[in-house]
């Protein structure tokens, strides 16, 4: 665990970076420190590797203050990842992933067998980037090279400062799913540091609010941050849309879905105006015979054509995008509903096959159960916590 016990940064200016810091960050977790320009994050950052110094309070980790650590050994027990990468140019890919390893005295070919396993675990083909040098590398792959350098000594803490901030948002989204990943395996303490609050709830496992000149005004969950601001600040700050975004943690697998306006392609146009009556609903889904999504028929449209025709003949509406109910959330449903001509979306099974369709109405109801849900557990945890004290 990372800790940090009122820890304060004062420039000899009389600037304030960090006042009274007091925050956890517990082991195996990724902690984000979002907030303004200026309002201390990397400060806070820096702080636990030491190349910033406080001027009051204690950062420890594990128990052990890090001012009693000397700097270097310090560094090379903890991995780093900053914006612009900081890859030595005359150096080769291997080499530059090599470079803790051979710093604490690995052998040559110890340190570069350990370079081409973290290419591997990080995306990198090393036999065709090994020995290639930073520039030949888009910026995407720079910043995997970066991250496979922090991991090459398997330092149980990894710092990152705006590490994908640098990149185009297809490359970004790409390295946060990725870091997402390397963490679900390898489980270190992280804490990154950003401006973006976006990345903060994707990446995050919690997420601390700055202010202004140092303060901390929320730590919490994304779930948490989205659902209850700790005020004003924390509200504006996260925004306007917070309650679309927070559907994200929400899970479709509660969605009631419909099975009756899922129609096989043989249906006549007279059954299917049969069961878009029964259902209530003006647009049927047409599946094919192995039951993926064909596409949509209005009733309306059905109506007008024979009652013998079969839903194979008939003029469909775009399927548009799906989604699993197994393992998508509510916000990818709600998504695929707005993109959609119909009004409604396709939830389907992992091989794709249509298993029922959903509209905005199911999904209000699916919503409001979710968030009811949500403000249970909470409840209980404050209550836990109030008789804990």
């Amino acid at each position: 665990m990372i800790t940090f016990e009122a820890v304060t940064k004062r420039y000899p200016d009389g600037t304030v970076a960090v006042d009274s810091l007091d925050l956890d960050v517990p082991d195996g977790r990724v902690m984000v420190l979002v907030g303004p320009s200026g309002c201390g994050k990397t400060t806070t950052l820096r702080m636990i590797n030491r190349l910033v110094e406080p001027t009051a309070g204690r950062v420890l980790i594990d128990g052990r203050n890090v001012a009693d650590s000397d700097p270097s050994k310090l560094r090379r027990g903890i991995g780093y990842v900053i914006q612009q990468t900081g890859l030595f140019p005359h150096r080769t890919v291997e080499d530059n992933i090599a470079t803790v390893p051979l710093l604490i005295g690995w052998k040559k070919a110890s340190a570069r067998a350990r370079a081409r396993e973290l290419m591997d675990l990080v995306g990198l083909d090393p036999a065709a980037l090994a020995r290639r040098y930073p520039y030949q590398l888009s910026g995407g792959q720079q910043q995997r090279v970066g991250v496979a350098r922090a991991l090459a000594a398997d330092p149980p803490v990894l710092l990152m400062d705006e590490p994908f901030s640098a990149v185009d948002p297809i490359v970004r989204a790409a390295l946060q799913d990725e870091l997402i990943r390397l963490q679900a395996e390898l489980h270190k303490t992280v804490v990154l540091v950003t401006h973006d609050v976006e990345e903060a709830i994707k990446v995050g496992d919690l997420v601390a609010v700055f202010r202004p000149g140092g303060h901390l005004a929320q730590v919490d969950t994304p779930e948490r941050l989205l659902g209850a601001p700790a005020d004003d600040y924390v509200r504006d700050f996260v925004g306007f849309d917070r309650g679309i975004r927070r559907l994200s943690f929400f899970p479709a697998a509660g969605l009631d879905l419909a099975t009756d306006t899922v129609l096989t392609a043989a249906t006549t146009f007279a059954d299917a105006i049969t069961a878009g009556h029964r259902a209530g609903e003006p647009w049927l889904l047409v599946a094919g015979a192995d039951g993926r999504p064909l596409g949509w028929a209005a009733v309306a449209d059905l109506k007008a054509g024979s009652p013998a025709a079969a839903l194979a003949d008939a003029q469909l509406a775009p399927v548009g995008h799906t989604f699993r109910p197994d393992t998508d959330s509510l916000r990818a449903a709600l998504d695929a509903t707005i993109l959609s001509r119909t009004e409604r979306a396709v939830g389907v099974d992992a091989s794709g096959r249509a298993i029922g369709t959903t509209s905005y109405e199911r999904l209000r109801d699916a919503i409001r159960a979710a968030e009811d849900a949500a403000e249970a557990g909470a409840e209980m945890v404050r209550q836990t916590a109030g008789e804990a004290r």
